[in-house]
C-alpha cells in the first residue's frame, strides 16, 4: 500500500489532507508532537509518529517506509524571529535531506504565497517573478522551499503556494466571521481596494493529493489559488449575504493600525507569546494586493479549484456553527 507521513496532522490544512489521502487509499503516518493530543485525527486509521521538526532523528524514523511526505506543519508566528527561520527554514533542507536517506520518493512542501510576496499595479504574480517577501514569516517560508530543492538531490519534489486558505477549523479567519456574524461590523484597511487570491481548503487538499500522484510537472514550484479574487469588504459582505446579516465597516487607516501594532508588540514581549499584529503583518496588510496566478498549475496538471468563494464560505460558516466558535 501507498504510505504518506503528513506532517501538521492534528492542524487545520493537515487534518484536512490526512483526510483526503485517506479517502483515496493511502496509508497514512501523520507525524505529532502529543500523541494524547490528536484533535482531529480521534477516530482515523491513522499511524502516528511522535517527533518534532527540529529534530532530525524523530523525523528520520517518521519518514521510514514512507513513500511520499506531505510537510504541512510549520510555524506562522513566533516571539523570535529566529524561530520562523529554524522551523520554516533550516528544518525543510535537514527533513529532506532525512527523508531521501530513509528512500522517500516524493517530498512536497505546502508553502505560502508569502514568500513570493504581493503583487503590484494590479497584476498577479507568478512563478516566474523574483521573489520579495515582505515578514520574516515570508522569507522563512522562501528559505524552506530553496533549502528544500538543495536537499532533495534523487528525490522528486513539489512546492504549492497557496494564498489566505478558507475553511472548516481554520482559526484564523474565525474573529472575522465572528465580527460579521455576531456583531455585523467588520474591519477595512486603508482604502480598502487591495485584492487578494483564496483557495478552499478543500481544493488545497485536492492540489496535494494531485502532487502526489502525477507523475508530470515535477520538481518545481507552483501556486495553487482559485481564480477568483476578493477585496476585504467583498468578502466580509459575502460572509454577512450567506449568513444572513448585515455588516458595516469599521475603517482603520494607517495611524490608528501602527499603534496597534506597537501596542500588540509591546504586549506580546511582555507575555513571552508572538504579537497577534506586529508591523511586519501591517506592511503585509497594506501591501498593494495579494493575487497570484494558478495557470501554471492548470497547464502542467490540468487542476483546477472547484470551490467558489460563496461554496467555501457556507462550508466554512457551517463548520464554525457546528463547533459553537462564533
Amino acid at each position: 500500500m501507498r504510505r504518506v507521513l503528513i506532517t501538521g496532522g492534528t492542524g487545520f490544512i493537515g487534518s484536512h489532507t490526512v483526510e483526503a489521502f485517506l479517502a483515496q487509499q493511502w496509508t497514512v503516518r501523520a507525524l505529532v508532537r502529543n500523541p494524547s493530543r490528536l484533535t482531529w485525527l480521534n477516530g482515523l486509521p491513522v499511524e502516528t509518529a511522535v517527533g518534532r521538526l527540529d529534530d532530525a532523528e524523530s523525523l528520520k524514523a517518521a519518514a521510514r517506509g514512507c513513500d511520499v511526505v506531505v510537510h504541512c506543519a510549520g510555524l506562522t508566528k513566533a516571539v523570535r524571529r529566529e524561530d520562523l527561520f529554524r522551523i520554516n527554514g533550516a528544518a525543510v533542507g535537514e527533513f529532506a535531506a532525512v527523508a531521501r536517506q530513509e528512500g522517500v520518493r516524493r517530498f512536497m512542501l505546502c508553502s505560502s504565497q508569502a514568500a513570493a510576496g504581493p503583487s503590484t499595479d494590479g497584476d498577479a504574480v507568478t512563478e516566474d517573478d523574483e521573489a520579495h517577501p515582505l515578514s520574516a514569516y515570508g522569507q522563512s517560508k522562501l528559505q524552506g522551499e530553496r533549502l528544500l530543492g538543495e536537499n532533495a538531490e534523487h528525490m522528486e519534489w513539489v512546492v504549492l503556494r497557496p494564498p489566505s486558505v478558507l475553511g472548516p477549523r481554520d482559526e484564523q479567519f474565525r474573529a472575522l466571521f465572528r465580527a460579521v456574524v455576531r456583531y455585523g461590523v467588520y474591519p477595512q484597511f486603508g482604502a480598502g481596494t487591495q485584492r487578494y487570491s483564496f483557495i478552499s481548503v478543500r481544493d488545497l487538499t485536492r492540489a496535494l493529493l494531485t502532487a502526489a500522484e502525477t507523475e508530470r510537472g515535477l520538481n518545481d514550484v507552483y501556486f495553487v489559488a482559485n481564480p477568483e479574487t476578493v477585496t476585504w469588504s467583498e468578502l466580509s459582505a459575502a460572509i454577512a449575504r450567506v449568513a444572513g446579516r448585515q455588516a458595516r465597516p469599521l475603517r482603520l487607516g494607517r495611524h490608528a493600525l501602527t499603534a496597534l501594532s506597537v501596542i500588540s508588540e509591546t504586549a506580546a514581549r511582555w507575555r513571552g507569546k508572538p504579537a497577534l499584529l506586529s508591523r511586519e503583518k501591517l506592511d503585509e496588510i497594506i501591501a498593494s494586493g495579494w493575487v497570484c496566478s494558478s495557470e501554471k498549475i492548470r497547464r502542467a496538471w490540468g487542476f483546477e479549484c472547484q470551490w467558489p468563494l460563496e461554496a467555501t464560505i457556507r462550508d466554512t460558516l457551517n463548520a464554525y456553527r457546528q463547533a459553537k466558535w462564533l
